[in-house]
């Protein structure tokens, strides 16, 4: 890592959250929207999860069979306000008609599948220590960590084939830095889509020199040395940072409408958005990324400009960043960045909210709840 940045790594941030599920805010009260704290200003990546589960279990709905098979299963998800939670949420109370519970204690009833919140990092220890866990959706890589090397369980989806090509993670900004720092966020976002490139071409040819360096790097990001582990979990993934998919994909406007009306339902957003469609239009800032794509700023780099950064420790879904500073390229655009990993997305939404940070990586479900329980 270049002299020019700096690492933090944060441990047992969350102490008032609830199991990663976002802010705790008192107001149920109505609001107008005004002008939204946190925008979405480039993509991190698309799919790169999966559920494993004790022994084969199927995810095709339909038989009474299948239902049985679910039922009364415990299951570990990062938390509430993830997008692995709510897919399995969905399924499971959609697809199967079965009830999903936060597990608190007590038996487990056949009409019930149960969830707790286990940061993915952690959950291959939860599962040496708790036998009564039948099952859990992480991000990669720790989802081929656990099916490689775990022989009990076993893949039963990856989010992809749940739902294709759907957004995970992303880079979000204060809105106030946004427009104070124009000239320090197009050198990062510069950087970052240099960044973005590199990785992918390195993933497009696994014989190539680029290919073994990112799996030096990423062994060394995430402590995972197995290099098995982490070409099976890159195998999963899919890296971009454009906000518009071209593959036809839900835009990330309408995506976010959806997740505001389902996170109200389940009052992760307990702060209501009067009108979704504006807040996302809002929230999903296209300028930046567009000025970097389409105009090619040129920077008079003499001049060193200081951001902080928060993402998470070890998601290999931000592999884009992580190589950036490794090799460099924000250093070369004239940035000093100061890296401050955290557990999860709440996490990273409280380093906002604290002014602790400028710039996160983090999922777009907890960004969205994080930003709309705090207008």
């Amino acid at each position: 890592m270049n002299k020019n940045a700096t690492v933090i790594i944060v441990v047992g941030l969350l102490v008032f959250f609830t199991l990663g599920t976002g802010f705790i805010v008192m107001s149920n009260s109505s609001s107008d929207e005004g002008e939204l704290d946190i925008n979405i200003i480039a993509k991190a990546n698309i799919n790169g999860s999966g559920i494993f589960a004790k022994g084969k279990l199927s995810i095709t709905p339909g038989t009474q069979e299948e239902i049985n098979a679910w039922g009364g299963k415990l299951f570990m998800t990062p938390g509430a306000s993830s997008i692995q939670h709510n897919m399995l949420n969905k399924f499971v109370t959609e697809d199967l008609g079965l009830k999903f519970v936060m597990y608190t204690s007590g038996s487990l009833s056949p009409d019930t599948v149960y969830w707790i919140a286990v940061a993915p990092m952690n959950m291959l220890n939860t599962l040496k220590l708790d036998d009564r866990i039948e099952g859990g959706f992480p991000w990669e890589p720790f989802f081929s960590e656990i099916v490689l090397t775990y022989p009990s369980f076993e893949t039963a989806i990856t989010s992809e084939e749940m739902e294709k090509n759907h957004p995970c993670c992303m880079v979000a900004a204060k809105a106030s830095f946004l427009k104070n720092n124009e000239g320090a966020v197009l050198r990062f976002l510069t950087a970052y889509t240099e960044s973005l490139d590199w990785v992918n071409k390195a993933l497009s040819d696994l014989s190539s020199g680029d290919y073994i360096n990112l799996l030096k790097m990423t062994s060394e990001f995430t402590n995972i040395t197995d290099l098995g582990i982490l070409s099976a979990a890159f195998s999963n993934m899919t890296y971009m940072y454009n906000l518009v998919d071209s593959s036809g994909a839900e835009t990330l406007e309408k995506y976010t409408e959806k997740l505001i009306k389902t996170f109200e339902s389940l009052n992760i957003i307990t702060k209501r958005v009067n009108d979704p469609a504006a807040f996302a239009n809002q929230f999903i800032n296209h300028t930046y990324l567009d000025k970097v794509l389409n105009d090619k700023p040129t920077f008079d780099i003499s001049k060193r400009i200081k951001i902080k950064v928060g993402h998470l420790a070890g998601d290999i879904h931000q592999i884009g960043f992580v190589v950036g500073m490794k090799l460099n390229m924000f250093s070369n655009y004239g940035l000093d960045i100061t890296t401050i990993m955290y557990a999860n997305g709440p996490a990273v939404m409280q380093a906002f909210q604290f002014g602790i940070i400028d710039i996160g990586i983090l999922g777009l479900p907890p960004a969205v709840s994080g930003t709309a329980n705090f207008r």
